[in-house]
């Protein structure tokens, strides 16, 4: 199935020692954002209160990562809040159409399906098609087949049957902040469309110290597609098949987020090229 994306996300791993004290660390991420912007003719406006969402974060595999060899992942993320369980199941491969082909439908009766790409460092483009859904309870996915059940597709995927269990025994005390939203007022194509951005912070402590530094610290923000329009709609209307539509970013804004990634690359006493590209990557290499 060929799918059109949903949003592009961009990823960028910040180095932890900024945010030993935390507040100080996201005004200082904040200002530049707000430099940064401003150079590209936005505007920034930062949150002030600065919201902090606490959460519990890990991902499920077997012992020999057999789901990552075959490009998924589990994640399954508490909110401290609600007490709410969000589980994610995410398939990334570097070609887009392979990404959109597999089947996540998932037999949990609120599961929602995402389709992006993700952009990490320098500017390297994967594809993720995404399902998750909410328990009120901590999930008990044991094994492979338990998965299977969930998510019946799987048993088209070659990943055999084990047991899960945490990845690297590694779980994250995280912090998701709202940083502000980014706006560009110099939308030169001509559509009805709000391209209004927002950023975000998610910082990962290790259980051992959840205080002081952060193990990893991940800055994101991304933007929507253009909403079909109303017209194209009504074409499809009394049509057997569905006509396939790609999906519509205009070019200012790609052009400026692109522009924007890259000089927040430049700021070298903020940014850490060196370490892992993602949140995800990073608990695949925890070591205790």
């Amino acid at each position: 199935m060929n799918r059109s994306l949903d949003s592009r996300e961009f990823k960028l791993i910040l180095k932890p020692k900024i945010f030993q004290d935390l507040n100080t660390g996201i005004k200082k991420v904040q200002k530049i954002i707000g430099k940064e912007v401003a150079m590209l003719n936005g505007k920034f406006i930062p949150d002030h209160d600065l919201k902090q969402k606490f959460r519990r974060t890990y991902y499920l595999d077997t012992p020999n990562f057999r789901l990552k060899s075959k490009n998924f992942f589990l994640r399954v993320r508490e909110d401290k809040e609600s007490n709410k369980y969000n589980i994610t199941l995410k398939c990334r491969h570097p070609d887009r159409y392979i990404s959109s082909s597999y089947d996540l439908s998932s037999s949990m009766k609120k599961s929602t399906i995402k389709f992006e790409e993700d952009i990490i460092a320098p500017h390297v483009s994967k594809f993720s098609i995404s399902v998750n859904f909410e328990e009120n309870q901590e999930p008990e996915i044991n094994n492979l087949e338990k998965l299977k059940t969930i998510f019946p597709g799987l048993h088209t995927q070659d990943l055999g049957d084990g047991i899960l269990e945490k990845v690297n025994k590694f779980e994250a005390k995280e912090i998701s902040v709202k940083l502000g939203k980014i706006s560009y007022n110099n939308n030169e194509d001509g559509e009805d469309y709000d391209d209004e951005i927002k950023t975000f912070l998610n910082l990962w402590y290790s259980p051992k110290n959840n205080k002081g530094k952060p193990v990893i610290v991940e800055f994101t923000y991304d933007y929507a597609a253009i909403k079909k329009k109303e017209e194209e709609k009504e074409q499809n209307k009394g049509k057997k098949e569905k006509k396939i539509l790609i999906e519509e970013f205009p070019f200012s804004l790609v052009r400026n987020t692109y522009q924007f990634y890259n000089s927040l690359q430049d700021r070298k006493k903020i940014v850490d090229l060196k370490s892992s590209k993602t949140k995800t990557e990073f608990a695949y290499k925890y070591k205790q």
